[in-house]
């Protein structure tokens, strides 16, 4: 049996053009006993009724369309902006002055240690300090 016959009536379904995806999903699923099909499109599927009189629905897209990242990202800042986000604007405000304060202490304590090796004129100091994994 093709595609595009039925093997419960004569005339089967007769499609002038290209097969959706939906159409083809329904056909693999039911086969034969697919007694209408329809096209849906304000929800982009295809709707068959089967010969027992209950109603399937598969989609004619693979994928659904969803926003690129950079729209996402932009929609995420405009929320940020409007204080509508899950996060607001003082709770980042915060995380963002614990992160200086945190990378400025970092700085300091590298320079002292690399200060440190280098004022003493120990090579053993110099060598330990360049050969720490930390920094």
């Amino acid at each position: 049996m093709s595609l595009t016959q039925n093997a419960h009536s004569s005339r089967g379904f007769r499609r002038h053009g290209r097969m959706r995806l939906g159409e083809d999903i329904l056909l693999a699923r039911h086969g034969g006993n697919i007694a209408s099909m329809r096209l849906d499109r304000r929800a982009d599927r295809m709707v068959a009724t089967l010969r027992d009189g209950s109603i399937d629905c598969a989609s004619n897209s693979v994928l659904a369309t969803a926003p690129s990242p950079m729209s996402r990202l932009g929609a995420q800042l405009v929320a940020v902006r409007n204080d509508t986000a899950e996060v607001s604007r003082a709770e980042i405000r915060t995380l963002a002055k614990f992160s200086a304060v945190w990378l400025l202490i970092s700085i300091v304590f590298t320079v002292a240690v690399v200060w440190l090796a280098t004022a003493t004129n120990s090579p053993e100091i110099l060598n330990q300090a360049l050969s720490y994994p930390a920094y």
